[in-house]
Parts: C-alpha cells; sequence; structure tokens
C-alpha cells in the first residue's frame, strides 16, 4: 500500500501556480527526501499531505483512504521546523513526549500503563533517556530535535513527515539525526518524508528523492545524488530524469 498517493492534483496560491496534474506515490517504507528552491512547492505539499491544504482539483489518498474521509491522523507524526517558540518555558523533556500520546485519548482519559510504555519505548529509541528529565529549552537544537521525533513516535505512526528538522543544526548533530531517521526507518519501517536544503547531507540516508521546481522534477532512487560528489557527475545530470 501506498503511504500517499496523489492523482492529477492542482493546487495554486492566488496569482501562483504550485502543481498542475501532479501524479505520484510514496511507498509505505521509503525514506524520502523532498528538495527544491525556496517557493518550489516543498511546503505546500507537505501541507497538502497532512490535510492543512486541500487541492483545487485531483485527489489525495493517504494510506489507500481518500484525504477529505481519512480519520487515523494518529498514524501520521508531524515534526515542524523551530517547533519549540518558547525556550524559557518549563516544561521537562518527557513532559513533551507524553503529549505525543494525548490526540488519541478519549476525552476525560489519562495516560494508563500502555501510553507509559509508548511514551519509554519512544524515550529509548531516540536515545534522549540520558536528558529526559531536563527543561526542553536547556537542549542543544538537536537534542530537541530528537524530542521532537520522540513526541511524534509516541503515537506509534506508520508516517513520519519532517519539515527541515536539522535548520540551525551543526553538521555532527544532523548526522546523527540522519542516522537516528534512518534507524526508524530500516528497524520499524516508518515511511519517513523529510523537506530538506541539504540533499548532500541526507542522501546517503534517504531511498529516494523529490524535487520540485516548477512541478516535478525528479522522483527515483537517491543513488544519483549520492553519487554527485564524483568529479564527473553534475547535479544537472541526474535533476530532469523521473522515475513513475
Amino acid at each position: 500500500m501506498n503511504a500517499f498517493e496523489f492523482s492529477n492534483v492542482s493546487f495554486a496560491y492566488p496569482c501562483h501556480p504550485i502543481f498542475t496534474n501532479l501524479n505520484l506515490a510514496i511507498e509505505s517504507g521509503d525514506f524520502v527526501a523532498v528538495v527544491g528552491g525556496n517557493g518550489a512547492g516543498k511546503s505546500t505539499f507537505l501541507k497538502l499531505c497532512v490535510g492543512a491544504l486541500s487541492p483545487d482539483a485531483g485527489e489525495i489518498r493517504i494510506h489507500g483512504d481518500l484525504l477529505q474521509s481519512f480519520q487515523n491522523w494518529h498514524k501520521i507524526g508531524y515534526v515542524p521546523q523551530n517547533p519549540l517558540r518558547d525556550r524559557a518555558f518549563p516544561i521537562t523533556v518527557s513532559e513533551v513526549i507524553s503529549m505525543g500520546r494525548i490526540p488519541g485519548l478519549p476525552f476525560g482519559r489519562s495516560l494508563n500503563a500502555a501510553d507509559r510504555e509508548a511514551i519509554q519505548k519512544a524515550i529509548e529509541i531516540t536515545g534522549v533517556e540520558g536528558f529526559q528529565h531536563k527543561l526542553i529549552g536547556n537542549l542543544s537544537g538537536g537534542q530537541q530535535q530528537r524530542v521532537m521525533v520522540a513526541r511524534a513516535l509516541a503515537a506509534a505512526p506508520e508516517t513520519l513527515i519532517l519539515d527541515e528538522p536539522t535548520a540551525g543544526i551543526d553538521a555532527k548533530g544532523s548526522q546523527e539525526f540522519y542516522e537516528l531517521l534512518q534507524k526508524l526507518n530500516q528497524t520499524s519501517n516508518i515511511t519517513i518524508l523529510l523537506v530538506t536544503h541539504d540533499l548532500d547531507k541526507v542522501a546517503p540516508y534517504a531511498s529516494k528523492v523529490l524535487r520540485f521546481d516548477e512541478g516535478l522534477k525528479y522522483y527515483g532512487s537517491a543513488e544519483p545524488f549520492r553519487l554527485k560528489a564524483a568529479p564527473t557527475l553534475q547535479e544537472k545530470d541526474v535533476l530532469y530524469v523521473r522515475n513513475s
């Protein structure tokens, strides 16, 4: 089953068309790096995937269900860019991660043993045990992003969507973060959909690359981008290949 399927999808902002008859399918279990210049449609694509925007035409399916009738949003984990608005807000790492279980709880029910087990599993998978009792505002950018992933994982999602998660994080922190995502993808079969400006850094970990530039320009294996460092291969040689 496909995680996301776009069929003849068109979308435009006033006087600014983004997609026209977009057709593509994100397969379950893929690790997809979404790239493109500013205004190319990367964030718009993510917003269409999570239902924050509706297409002007065409059809979007999530895990086989039409977008407008999809109910299992707990299966979709979302990590926004720079999610911590107030670094001084007094909330601990474990409390932030616990919030990942709240959307799926019936009204009035508190966390039970199964919830706490899911939270602890998310803490262990993401490697945040060493600072789970610290205030999140006291952590580094890379540590904070791990916490945001743990919060998303607490809901046991099948798909994880991330919007430029390594923005403002140093090279070492970015590498460790991508290694975490690769582990989640390979060991837990979680579909990863990640918007980034650092294709050269994420390509070794991604299975596919999706590039937008006035529409869909490339969707296929990440392998050509892993080889980009070779002196005989230039980015222009691989951008306009489409794998359907």
